[in-house]
């Protein structure tokens, strides 16, 4: 019963500062970028590299527009004390591909400028840390 207390404990606080979660990997992407270009001044990416990181991060944002653009009313909604907002769960649309399409587009969204550091264990620990 421990386990299970702790890993709600860890989600809850995981999802209450998941809006400043990316900011601190953000920053850390940085320190990771100008580390990679001190040591390989001559091999910065090259264009085709950053317009492929700008893709990956457009097509989250495409993601994110397409999901609250086409989203019934009614079906989607924060939950608050008053108790839950949706009448009805949607099934509908890119809902029924995708289980939470707003996190897969933020996910994209982020994957660009972690790609835009050229360095691969910085994008591996990205994608797990993401994936928690």
């Amino acid at each position: 019963m421990a386990l299970k207390e702790e890993l709600e404990r860890q989600g809850n606080w995981l999802f209450k500062y998941r809006s400043f979660l990316p900011l601190s990997i953000l920053m850390l992407g940085v320190l990771v970028l100008i580390q990679t270009s001190l040591k390989n001044s001559d091999s910065v990416c090259t264009k085709y590299y950053e317009v492929l990181c700008l893709l990956v991060s457009t097509i989250g944002l495409v993601i994110r527009i397409y999901t609250v653009g086409y989203t019934p009313k009614n079906t989607s909604g924060r939950n608050t004390s008053e108790g839950q907002v949706a009448e009805t769960l949607n099934t509908s649309g890119i809902y029924s591909i995708v289980r939470h399409p707003l996190y897969l587009g933020n996910f994209f969204m982020w994957l660009g400028p972690a790609m835009f550091t050229e360095n691969i264990w910085f994008i591996i620990s990205f994608v797990l840390f993401y994936w928690i």
